[in-house]
């Protein structure tokens, strides 16, 4: 594992090479970038900010303070964020939950969606279900 992961000590950041390969659950105390393609066959936990790299595919759950889930990215299990959660272009993720702000860009397929702030919705974008009380906001692709 050691071998795909460099560590940023001043920033508190680890930085994930692409087309690395996790076959446990991982676990990480601080801020992660992932590089792209990168496959995570478990949960994949951070305490700080994560960066979900293009066209990486996590199977498990993830967990996060903050998240930006790069374009083409594929979550089969849930994500979590306390503060945030952006999706860019054509992610797709069996289920999302913020305590604040979810932004979803175009070609996004979403199964459900729960937002304590807002959820904005912006151009074509697929969402199954919509928890109830959460606050949506649909733009135009801009």
């Amino acid at each position: 594992m050691i071998r795909f992961v460099k560590y940023h000590s001043r920033s508190n950041t680890y930085v994930i090479e692409k087309r690395a390969f996790f076959k446990d659950d991982l676990k990480l105390d601080g801020n992660v970038i992932v590089g792209q393609d990168v496959k995570f066959w478990g949960d994949l936990t951070v305490t700080g900010r994560l960066e979900l790299g293009k066209s990486s595919a996590v199977k498990g759950n993830i967990k996060a303070r903050s998240a930006l889930v790069c374009a083409a990215a594929k979550i089969l299990g849930n994500i979590e964020t306390v503060s945030e959660l952006i999706l860019l272009d054509r992610v797709r993720v069996n289920a999302a939950a913020c305590q604040g702000d979810i932004r979803v860009r175009p070609g996004c397929t979403i199964g459900s969606v729960k937002a304590g702030g807002t959820l904005e919705l912006i151009g074509k974008v697929s969402v199954k279900k919509i928890e109830p009380l959460t606050n949506v906001i649909i733009r135009a692709e801009e």
